[in-house]
């Protein structure tokens, strides 16, 4: 790795225009044919980290943002993000959508092949689609394809697998039938959990696939290795039979998990990092550094209540009286000081504005839970008089830095302005968060959610009745019914679209507190400024680094 030395410039602490690395244009320098060096002789290694360790790279397993970063360099769809976020065709070099918007048909490109020379073909999109929605293998992320014909009473067992709504018309051509139009489907279908698999490769390896590098074979534009579930390493390497292969620069990405941001500032400065995430104090102490690049992420955190884990969470003035009582302005402020914004509602700002008003969503449906301390004192007398005067609980949070110091934040806020009120914080690594909340074994969490694309019932859909999501167990058929709505009968209609989900937000918040937002986080990263085409994508993964290369 080449070392660089550091220059400072002014720049403000929080920039859409990003600092030392262009918004992911094609590099003007190149490589060699072999991929090793820029025409410059530069060596087109860099090592980057992420603050926790990869989970499953099975893509109808996957959940979590950090391996979703490595999942978009490793695994390619029918469609992919561009530079500013917007589809564009993937391994299908164009689709044709029928009038009514309801039939979509993929054409897949010439020649694409797996990493293992295997042509990638329609079939491998039908059985991993199938597999990803089949009961005896679904994944988390299978409402996604809940508005492809017979898929979501597939997932439910009330029909057979082989009745959905997709078909491969021969080798290159893949057809999806929808129940109802959905504008943002080439959003959805151009991230990492609708990638294809090969099913004699898949059952091959059988309950080994997936479980390190060596059990895979990879369709984007770089391949995994050195990869296992208890690595805090891992490398990708250009895939010599990606399509694109010749806009892949860099040689080696040397990969790792750095959950302490001191640590990877460290690394940094010494030269032996190349990307590293940070947060607070330390975007202060870097606000003037050429290295900082900062921008608003799609993406939220927001206190979750496990409502059938205790009599208080149950409780509707409990709840309130928690959502009404944190200063989330002196939060991000003060103690996060990084960008990050307040938050009152479900849908953060940024993710959807209606095309025809151009009003984004979180400005049209308003605010939520906004911090008051009187409303919360008398939420809390009822809850008190129905629960009694003495309440504790645990408060499941990620062993981050931001993890560690917004809980700490929240428990102040809540013991202090809630008498009577006991919090014990409970930090975990990331990963066990997740099964933790995902195996109802929590009380309260602090949780996030990045937006995987700019359909809004990716956060509806975490509060929907039977939704594998739905970890708080909150059960409201009102707020249910809404949502369905919004994405079946009024998909095609942006204002009713926008009114259900209003419609919904208020229950879910206001009427029933059944989650408290906080904050819209900001992403902010040391970079070194010689590494050019970085791309942030508004969805889906921390970076991209498919056109990446080091300058001189």
């Amino acid at each position: 790795m080449k070392k660089w030395l550091k220059s400072t410039i002014a720049l403000g602490a929080i920039a859409i225009v990003l600092a030392g690395c262009s918004t992911g244009k094609s590099a003007t320098d190149g490589t060699d044919s072999s991929g090793g060096k820029a025409s410059s002789g530069v060596e087109q290694k860099i090592a980057v980290s992420l603050p926790a360790q990869l989970s499953t790279l099975d893509t109808t397993q996957t959940t979590d943002k950090v391996t979703f970063t490595v999942v978009q360099h490793i695994f390619e769809g029918l469609y992919r993000l561009d530079e500013d976020s917007q589809t564009v065709p993937g391994l299908a070099e164009s689709v044709d959508i029928s009038e009514d918007g309801k039939i979509y048909t993929f054409h897949l490109r010439d020649g694409i092949k797996w990493s293992d020379g295997t042509a990638i073909t329609a079939e491998d999109f039908l059985f991993s689609w199938k597999r990803l929605v089949n009961p005896e293998t679904m994944g988390p992320n299978a409402y996604w394809l809940d508005n492809v014909v017979n898929s979501l009473d597939i997932r439910e067992g009330k029909a057979d697998v082989d009745t959905i709504g997709l078909k491969a018309l021969d080798e290159k051509t893949f057809e999806v039938t929808l129940l109802n139009p959905q504008p943002s489907f080439l959003s959805v279908v151009s991230i990492g959990w609708l990638a294809p698999q090969n099913e004699a490769y898949v059952t091959e390896k059988d309950s080994a696939y997936a479980t390190s590098s060596e059990n895979m074979i990879y369709s984007g534009p770089f391949v995994l290795e050195d990869w296992t579930p208890a690595s805090d390493t891992w490398t990708l390497k250009p895939n010599p039979e990606y399509y694109d292969a010749d806009k892949v620069k860099l040689a080696t990405v040397e990969g790792s998990t750095i959950k302490e941001d001191n640590t990877g500032i460290n690394l940094f400065q010494s030269g032996e990092l190349d990307f590293t995430k940070i947060t607070g104090q330390y975007v202060q102490q870097f606000k003037d550094d050429e290295a900082l690049v900062s921008l608003q992420e799609v993406a939220n955190r927001f206190l979750d209540f496990n409502k059938k884990a205790t009599e208080a969470l149950g409780n509707v003035h409990f709840r309130k009286a928690v959502a009404l009582a944190i200063d989330k302005e002196s939060l991000v402020n003060n103690v996060l000081s990084d960008g990050s914004a307040t938050l009152n509602g479900l849908i953060p700002a940024q993710l959807y504005a209606n095309a025809e008003t151009g009003e984004d969503f979180r400005a049209y449906s308003g605010e939520y839970n906004v911090f008051d301390l009187e409303a919360a004192k008398k939420e809390w007398e009822q809850a008190t008089a129905e629960l009694g005067d003495s309440i504790e609980l645990t408060l499941l949070v990620d062993d981050s830095d931001n993890g560690k110091k917004v809980s700490e934040y929240i428990q102040n806020q809540l013991e202090t302005n809630l008498p009577g009120l006991k919090i014990d914080i409970t930090p975990q690594p990331a990963n066990n968060v997740n099964q933790a909340r995902a195996d109802k074994k929590y009380e309260l969490s602090l949780s996030g959610w990045t937006a995987g694309s700019n359909d809004m019932n990716s956060y509806f859909n975490l509060y929907r009745t039977g939704s594998s999501y739905n970890y708080g167990e909150y059960d409201n058929s009102e707020y249910s019914k809404l949502v369905e709505k919004a994405i079946t009968v009024d998909a095609n209609d942006e204002n009713k679209t926008f009114e259900d989900y209003k419609a919904a937000e208020k229950i879910l918040l206001e009427d029933d507190a059944a989650q408290v937002p906080i904050y819209q986080s900001a992403a902010n990263y040391l970079v070194n400024p010689n590494v050019k085409d970085i791309v942030y994508h508004s969805y889906g993964d921390y970076f991209y680094l498919r056109e990446a290369y080091v300058a001189e």
